[in-house]
């Protein structure tokens, strides 16, 4: 019955459509005008009021109230809502024409700012004409809609009718904003690399393939933007830094998308020790600018920014938790049987690195909840960092986890051509393993490393999971405004 009753309301305002048009009027106008915004008139009331002058205004109408020869219509803009007033007195046989009008139609109205009966700011209509015409209703009771993929799939109806989901979106603006700010004030400059790359590369994940009709040749959407950021510090540049999409072939659930959001910045003369301290200082600035507070709600919980961050090394937080030296046991077989013991599927792989990461993700992250910095990685883990000097066994490098979340990866780049590929040699082998993840061998970046890259430090702030926490979203459907979802099956 609902999509019955959906058909009669699309068709009966397709016919006021044709109607507007045969009688010459646009429904969809090229040009229209408006004198001020909605929020601007709000505050400047009582001026315009006293000056009486008329007020050109843009809007969506949201309400229609008719009472005989008087009307009440609601327009709202982004940034504010009014109440126009039409008057069979004022309009004379022009009254008639707001039956021409729905909810959800866009109109360009012309007024006297007032005051109504209940003291309500309010604008006299004398002329009105629509600005676009809305054949689709909107739903008025948006709020009680419980399907959450529909939410996300019409998300303007969404924005249009919760406004939570208009707030988180702003936030997220000013997110991106606050990061570009802060670190082009400490001297890096912005720039763009390719989406698409001969070769993924930049950490490991499982890539997306296409293939250019003209050139003839197979392309990957960039799983990272790193190999090419770092061959401009080869080329002369200190500070570079690139917010951008990344794409990796990959699950979804809550924290993982296919498609999302990175900044990577890069840093020559910095090693991973500097970006400990710099991640310190971004994140709980951006929580504190953009949150008002260091304390941020977490369900029922509050998460504290304020630095400093705790900090803990990576293999001995795994050993006290599960009993496992990390840096020293290599057999995969252990990792298995400790996946066994804690009742979790384990990986099909027989991958030293990677039974590690997946042990660490199932047993130590999801309890790591406050700000917190984990250190120095079995170098397995991390083909493009620097050992550390006084360990090879270790690579220079952290992550810093909030609320069971990956926020931030960073480390001393490794700047040895021949080391480096080395590195990438042995997760070539693991690639001719089967292992989709491994690291390609990178003929153009070795070129540019053999030309001298200076002592650097890399850095990864996953915007999408850093705006999940200012928002006290749960999932990253949430937070971007178009997640993929799968195709429709019907329209």
């Amino acid at each position: 019955m609902a999509e019955e009753r959906l058909e009669e309301m699309r068709a009966l305002r397709a016919k006021k459509r044709e109607e507007l048009l045969a009688s010459g009027k646009p429904a969809y106008p090229a040009e229209v005008r408006r004198s001020m915004t909605l929020s601007e008139l709000t505050e400047q009331f009582d001026d315009k009021m006293k000056d009486g002058e008329a007020v050109i205004l843009l809007g969506r109408i949201s309400a229609i109230r008719s009472h005989g020869s008087i009307a009440f219509v609601d327009i709202i803009d982004d940034g504010g809502k009014m109440q126009l007033q039409f008057t069979e007195e004022q309009l004379g046989d022009r009254f008639k024409e707001l039956s021409e009008y729905d909810s959800g139609d866009f109109v360009q109205a012309i007024g006297i700012p007032v005051l109504s009966k209940r003291g309500e700011k309010t604008v006299m209509i004398t002329e009105c004409s629509m600005a676009s015409k809305a054949i689709r209703p909107i739903p008025s009771t948006w709020f009680g809609l419980k399907d959450i993929e529909l939410k996300s799939r019409q998300r303007e109806l969404d924005l249009l009718t919760n406004p939570d989901t208009k707030e988180t979106a702003r936030k997220r603006s000013k997110t991106l904003s606050f990061v570009r700010s802060y670190l082009e004030k400490n001297g890096f400059m912005e720039v763009e690399t390719p989406m698409l790359q001969p070769i993924p590369g930049g950490t490991l994940a499982a890539p997306f393939s296409t293939h250019h009709n003209a050139l003839d040749a197979d392309l990957f959407l960039r799983i990272a933007p790193e190999l090419y950021l770092k061959r401009l510090l080869v080329g002369g540049f200190e500070k570079v830094f690139e917010i951008g999409k990344n794409f990796r072939n990959e699950g979804v659930d809550k924290s993982h998308n296919p498609e999302f959001t990175m900044l990577e910045f890069y840093w020559a003369y910095a090693d991973y020790e500097d970006l400990m301290d710099m991640a310190e200082d971004l994140l709980s600035s951006a929580v504190l600018a953009i949150n008002g507070s260091y304390d941020l709600p977490r369900g029922e919980t509050t998460i504290s920014f304020k630095p400093p961050f705790k900090r803990y090394s990576y293999t001995e937080l795994i050993k006290e938790r599960t009993g496992i030296d990390a840096l020293t046991e290599k057999d995969p077989a252990v990792y298995k049987a400790a996946f066994k013991k804690y009742g979790i599927k384990a990986p099909d792989v027989d991958n030293y690195g990677k039974l590690v990461d997946e042990l660490y993700k199932e047993i130590v992250r999801p309890t790591l909840i406050e700000p917190t910095i984990l250190y120095d990685y079995p170098v397995e883990l991390v083909p493009l960092a620097k050992k550390k000097a006084s360990n090879p066994n270790i690579a220079e490098m952290f992550q810093l986890v909030v609320a069971g979340m990956e926020l931030v990866k960073a480390y001393s780049e490794l700047n040895d051509p021949i080391e480096q590929r080395e590195r990438f040699m042995e997760q070539q082998a693991e690639r001719d393993k089967g292992d989709i993840e491994a690291h390609a061998i990178d003929e153009s970046y070795l070129r540019a490393l053999e030309y001298g890259m200076p002592p650097a430090a890399g850095f990864g702030l996953g915007i999408d999971r850093l705006v999940m926490l200012l928002t006290n979203s749960t999932h990253l459907r949430d937070i971007i405004l178009f997640p993929l979802l799968k195709e429709e099956e019907t329209l």
